[in-house]
């Protein structure tokens, strides 16, 4: 009997949260249809006033046209918050990562460790790192401990560019390690690109090889002192750094004091699942790698400085 409780919560588990995700579906689903029909319908009737003349010198014209636009704009803005299609995903996203993802990283790093919301301040993060352009940034599902005695802050960020509303995903673990170095240094991936254009070469800093053509064939060293950035690329984990960079392009930022690693992504890994069924094999597979990210980099990290 002890060993079928588990099984039955976990599918208990499981139905709670496709249920919660079918309904979420339901109110999106019900709201693009709206928005498909209103803006159909106001392009069919612009297309029988326009090209057959209906209501041709009527003021009913006029009237039916701002009404057609008041419809688009209601579905477009005000159906969500009426049907709470936000509120519904938050719910559903807070009870996803409270089964699945809290539990684990907590398992691994500690009590509190998690957390799914963060502020932080982009001047902290474009100060050191790699991301200068960013105007704004929104962090979630933030990780804090320490692992094999080093200090570290990861969270998933949201960075935004300019007021047109471009932005761009990535994670960010910051390592508070002593690196030894006395000017600043980069590692940064050739695919690496971050608000919607590659990366550039750092103002002040020149760009050193590292004897070892793989692997400058896909990363970049930048470094403020040339000879220390060439004694610090030769002994650098070459393989480890190409393996770690092989799901997503990867930049890394050396502080004397702290080391940023950016991971460029095209979407939140940690977000609970839409479009397909909730499994927990699955869902404890993707939150269990984020847990290796953070260990193998951190090993990485301790056998470069």
């Amino acid at each position: 009997m002890s060993n079928e409780k588990p099984v039955s919560e976990e599918m208990t588990r499981e139905q709670k949260l496709n249920k919660m995700r079918k309904d979420y579906c339901a109110v999106e689903t019900l709201w693009l249809f709206m928005c498909i029909v209103s803006l159909l319908g106001t392009f069919v009737y612009l297309f029988f006033v326009y090209k057959m003349g209906l209501f041709s010198g009527s003021p009913l014209k006029i009237i039916f046209i701002v009404v057609l636009l008041l419809l688009v704009m209601f579905c477009i803005y005000l159906l969500p918050v009426i049907l709470k299609k936000n509120k519904k995903y938050k719910m559903y996203s807070t009870e996803y990562k409270k089964a699945y993802i809290k539990p684990l990283l907590e398992e691994t790093f500690g009590e509190g460790a998690y957390s799914p919301e963060e502020k932080v301040s982009i001047k902290e993060i474009t100060e050191f790192s790699l991301l200068k352009k960013a105007k704004s940034a929104l962090a979630n599902d933030c990780v804090s401990g320490v692992y094999a005695g080093v200090p570290f802050l990861r969270y998933d960020l949201t960075l935004r560019y300019d007021k047109k509303g471009a932005t761009a995903d990535c994670v960010l673990i910051a390592s508070e390690i002593k690196t030894h170095l006395r000017e600043e240094l980069q590692i940064v991936h050739n695919q690496f690109k971050i608000g919607g254009s590659d990366y550039e070469q750092p103002e002040g800093y020149c760009k050193v090889l590292s004897g070892n053509d793989s692997f400058d064939k896909k990363f970049s060293v930048y470094a403020k002192d040339q000879d220390e950035g060439e004694k610090f690329a030769r002994k650098t984990e070459h393989n480890k750094l190409e393996k770690l960079a092989k799901k997503a392009p990867i930049a890394v930022f050396f502080d004397k004091k702290k080391v940023y690693l950016v991971i460029k992504r095209d979407k939140d890994v940690m977000e609970a699942p839409v479009y397909r069924p909730v499994k927990q094999e699955r869902c404890i597979k993707e939150a269990s790698e984020e847990v290796e990210i953070i260990k193998t980099w951190i090993s990485l990290l301790k056998d470069c400085v």
